[in-house]
C-alpha cells in the first residue's frame, strides 16, 4: 500500500505542474498567471524533493508526457479565479491528511521527503487562505517553500 500510494502521490505532482500551468495559460490577469505559475513550482520542486523516494525503490511511474497531459485536461474545465480558489481551499485540507496519512506507513527514513511533500499542501492552503483574505503577500509561503534547495531536502 505504501509504494503503490507513493508512487500515485509522487504522480499527481507531475499532473499538477502541468495543471498548473495550464490554469495560468488560461488566466489573462498577469498577477493570476504568475500566482498559477509559482503554484506549478510549487508542484515540480515536491516532485524533484520526492524523486529519490521512486528511484529507491525502483518504482515506474507513468510516462510524464501522458501525466503532463491529463494535468492540462483537468485544467481545461476549472472555473473562473473566485470558484477556483474556493475549490481549492475546500479540497487541499484532504490531501494534507492523505499525504500524513502516506507519512504515517513509510519507513522512519522516507519521513523527512515525504514531510516536505506534505509541506507543499500546507503552503499551498496558507497562499489561498491569504489570497481569498486580499493579502499582498499571499505568495510569501509558495516563495518560503521553493527557498529550500530540493538536496536540502534529501534524506533517502
Amino acid at each position: 500500500a505504501y509504494l503503490s500510494t507513493l508512487l500515485r502521490y509522487w504522480e499527481e505532482e507531475v499532473e499538477g505542474e502541468a495543471y498548473f500551468r495550464a490554469l495560468a495559460d488560461q488566466l489573462s490577469d498577469r498577477q493570476q498567471k504568475e500566482k498559477m505559475t509559482l503554484l506549478a513550482e510549487v508542484e515540480r520542486h515536491t516532485a524533484a524533493i520526492t524523486r529519490p523516494l521512486i528511484e529507491k525503490y525502483g518504482l515506474v511511474p507513468q510516462p510524464e508526457s501522458a501525466l503532463a497531459a491529463a494535468g492540462r485536461e483537468a485544467a481545461a474545465d476549472a472555473p473562473g479565479w473566485e470558484a477556483l480558489l474556493a475549490e481549492m481551499r475546500a479540497s487541499y485540507p484532504g490531501y494534507i491528511s492523505a499525504f500524513e496519512a502516506l507519512a504515517a506507513l513509510a519507513p522512519a527514513a522516507d519521513r523527512p521527503l515525504l514531510d516536505r511533500m506534505t509541506e507543499h499542501e500546507v503552503v499551498a492552503l496558507a497562499f489561498l487562505e491569504a489570497e481569498t483574505q486580499g493579502a499582498l503577500d499571499s505568495t510569501a509561503p509558495l516563495l518560503s517553500f521553493l527557498s529550500t534547495p530540493v538536496a536540502t531536502s534529501q534524506a533517502a
